[in-house]
């Protein structure tokens, strides 16, 4: 066999896109005394693939299938729909007389509204002072680039 035929087949076997004859001749040439130094290290390789594939099982495997495998299988799944369909039904919403964050008095509307806004207002300030590094980093890099 042509050694750059051979070297062709193992990068096609290595894409994975050889077919099952290729393979066959792929390991009916690495399993021969001879082969170049080159390829030395892919000799190991095709002669443990043959060697595996001659092997047969000795024992007939018996599958258990047992009722008592199904019964539990079941009783799996009737408790995972019990669990998600407590989940559900015990998830009640909520009364509308007990919404949340509405006031009947205008004037403590405002007042928690304003103190809201106030609080805000803080945290985007705190925020805005680490923003003087990213002004300082551009204007570097304006002179930089000048």
């Amino acid at each position: 066999m042509e050694l750059s035929n051979i070297e062709k087949l193992l990068e096609k076997y290595f894409e994975g896109e050889t077919t099952i004859s290729e393979e066959k001749e792929l390991k009916v040439y690495f399993t021969r005394e001879t082969v170049p130094s080159h390829l030395e290290r892919y000799k190991d390789l095709f002669q443990y693939f043959s060697q595996e594939s001659t092997i047969t099982a000795t024992k007939d495997l018996k599958l258990n299938t047992s009722s008592k495998k199904s019964r539990y299988a079941w009783m799996g799944i009737a408790a995972s729909i019990a669990l998600i369909a407590g989940i559900f039904l015990t998830n009640t919403p909520p009364n509308p007389d007990e919404t949340l964050g509405t006031y009947e008095d205008p004037e403590i509307a405002l007042q928690e509204t304003k103190k809201i806004l106030n609080m805000v207002s803080q945290l985007m300030n705190e925020g805005k002072q680490e923003l003087v590094y990213l002004n300082e980093f551009e204007s570097t890099t304006e002179k930089l680039t000048k």
